[in-house]
């Protein structure tokens, strides 16, 4: 590792881009599986059935697929909000905030039996995936990534791989080995998720709870550690 990754935010680290990462996959298939056949946490497919429900003339249907993008874009201005009047700016303050506050809103889910319509639990879903992907967007020294779907990894994963095997970069070969892991990272989730949910229906997302409060004490942890780093560092000087 290098000087400069040790510096990175613990946030910014491989390793909790891969945490995060398994959460997006768990919160995809608990939807899909639990919650109406739907991907929750992604908006193109609402984008499509609320332009093809309205074209049909199923207003109803129309309106099912409008909502959770509304939680989407509210998630995001909260998310913001929270940033520039509460957190004042400060990046790592504002993403325990954020993991707070999607940790509450999951919970919740699992209290919404499945008896009940799928939208109730699916805009919850939505707001908290557009909380997570608003605040998390990278890892190591610069590169981007999305933790709760893959389309954008799997282009920058065959990006660097194709400058790591017809430019001989080296650079991208690691970048791309980062970017595999991320979407490992996914399919585990997936895994999880569905073992989960054929478990623990409705309360399986309690489990993607687990791993968000494991990432939030990470994050302290870690800020602690690296308080002591500086002390002893300040001292020897």
């Amino acid at each position: 590792m290098t000087a400069k990754e040790q510096d990175l935010e613990i946030t910014e680290r491989l390793g909790f881009g891969i945490l995060l990462t398994l959460v997006g996959g768990a919160m995809d298939v608990y939807s899909y599986i639990l919650r109406g056949n739907v991907f929750a946490t992604g908006q193109t497919g609402n984008f499509v059935l609320m332009v093809v429900r309205g074209a049909e003339k199923d207003y109803l249907g129309m309106t099912h697929a409008m909502v959770p993008i509304v939680s989407f874009w509210i998630g995001i201005f909260i998310a913001w909000h929270i940033f520039y009047f509460y957190c004042k700016e400060k990046q790592l303050l504002w993403k325990r905030w954020v993991l707070i506050i999607e940790i509450i809103t999951l919970f919740i889910v699992g209290l919404v039996p499945c008896s009940y319509p799928p939208i109730i639990a699916n805009t919850l879903l939505s707001f908290a995936a557009s909380l997570q992907y608003c605040a998390f967007r990278k890892f190591g020294t610069d590169d981007n990534y999305a933790s709760i779907f893959c389309t954008g990894n799997m282009r920058f994963c065959a990006e660097n791989y194709y400058r790591a095997i017809v430019k001989k970069d080296k650079k991208g070969l690691k970048r791309a080995i980062g970017y595999t892991y991320i979407l490992l990272a996914f399919l585990v989730g997936i895994l999880l998720g569905a073992l989960a949910v054929t478990n623990l229906k409705e309360k399986a997302i309690w489990v993607v709870d687990a791993v968000l409060i494991a990432a939030l004490i990470i994050s302290f942890i870690y800020s602690e550690d690296k308080k002591e780093d500086i002390s002893v560092s300040k001292e020897k000087l």
